[in-house]
């Protein structure tokens, strides 16, 4: 049975990369729900913010390295201990987990891995895999995630490009509104318009 679009997690797309932000704005031109924003996204986050932290957890890289800054180093050994739980210390990339951050504003962060360890990517699909998981995950976790801010994937640490990262993001956001919401969920009302709140 197909759910409303209405009543899925929201998804923000928030990037300081003013190209990587024109590619999602385009690529996901199709899904008014979604909104995408140029800004600092640990300023404007609330709720639950992604990482595409590597498969062992370490977050000493990329855009990860901001996070640690921003809520402290406990975060690492949370998001460790919750892989170590789940996955027994490697979590695949294509799995998503949802981790208390203890923070007020952004009380959680999912994980969705990218890569298995800090690399450059071949190719873009680990973006598309890391963006079904994330939505999978948010939507698992609805009852206490109602918005998800989510960066560029891939894009930093992996080298992707806007173009192929963004591409690969859409992709994986239209398929799973499909197999989740149902084929009519292009028809829905957005309940995403404006700035967030």
């Amino acid at each position: 049975m197909s759910q409303s679009i209405e009543t899925s997690p929201r998804l923000l797309l928030v990037d300081r990369n003013p190209e990587l932000v024109s590619v999602l704005a385009l690529a996901f031109g199709a899904y008014p729900e979604v909104q995408v924003l140029e800004d600092d996204i640990l300023r404007v986050a609330q709720g639950c913010l992604v990482s595409p932290a590597n498969s062992a957890g370490f977050m000493d890289g990329g855009i990860d390295r901001l996070y640690l800054e921003f809520f402290g180093l406990d975060l690492q050994a949370r998001v460790q201990d919750a892989i170590h739980r789940r996955y027994k210390g490697s979590m695949p990339v294509g799995a998503g987990l949802a981790v208390p951050t203890g923070h007020a504003r952004i009380p959680y962060l999912i994980v969705a891995p990218t890569m298995a360890s800090p690399e450059r990517l071949e190719d873009a699909r680990p973006s598309g895999m890391a963006m079904m998981a994330v939505l999978e995950t948010a939507w698992r976790n609805r009852r206490v995630i109602d918005r998800v801010y989510c960066p560029g994937l891939g894009t930093g640490v992996g080298g992707l490009s806007p173009a192929d990262a963004g591409a690969e993001m859409a992709l994986a956001y239209g398929r799973w509104r499909t197999l989740r919401l149902g084929a009519g969920a292009h028809e829905a009302v957005s309940r995403t318009s404006g700035d967030p709140a």
